[in-house]
């Protein structure tokens, strides 16, 4: 990994997991303001994280991740606003802690994590493959 980070951990979040955690960088369990200077701030799927919350954050903090599949607690658009990443474990995940662990793992390497939650408008899907007279290659195109 490139960096050391600083993560701030939900108090929320269970001590095994926490444990789980602590190679990644400096890891501080936060019960109210995350201090400046932190990169991640991970919560758990019960965790309200709204926009107030968000808004307050430090600038520093780069990623929200979720110890789990759901984000509904999450305000995603203000998230976005403030240019903040938000990832949560698959929900097939075999291992939630180690998805988690791979997702900071991948952010803290490559500068975002494995599993993120897009707020993009979704692909439209691809037009009906076009055939190239030329040749015998379907091509196929996105609007």
């Amino acid at each position: 990994m490139n960096q050391y980070a600083t993560i701030a951990l939900s108090h929320t979040l269970p001590k095994e997991m926490v444990a789980l955690l602590a190679p990644l960088g400096h890891t501080r369990i936060v019960r109210g303001e995350v201090s400046h200077g932190t990169r991640i701030f991970v919560c758990g799927t019960g965790d309200p994280i709204d926009g107030s919350l968000i808004r307050r954050l430090p600038a520093s903090v780069q990623l929200i991740a979720v110890a789990g599949s759901e984000t509904d607690r999450i305000d995603l658009e203000a998230a976005r606003a403030c240019g903040i990443k938000v990832s949560n474990t698959p929900l097939n995940a075999r291992s939630v802690p180690l998805s988690l662990i791979a997702n900071i793992a991948a952010f803290i390497d490559r500068g975002f994590p494995l599993d993120r939650v897009c707020l993009h408008a979704p692909l439209r899907p691809p037009r009906q493959a076009l055939r190239n007279e030329n040749s015998h290659l379907n091509v196929i195109t996105r609007e």
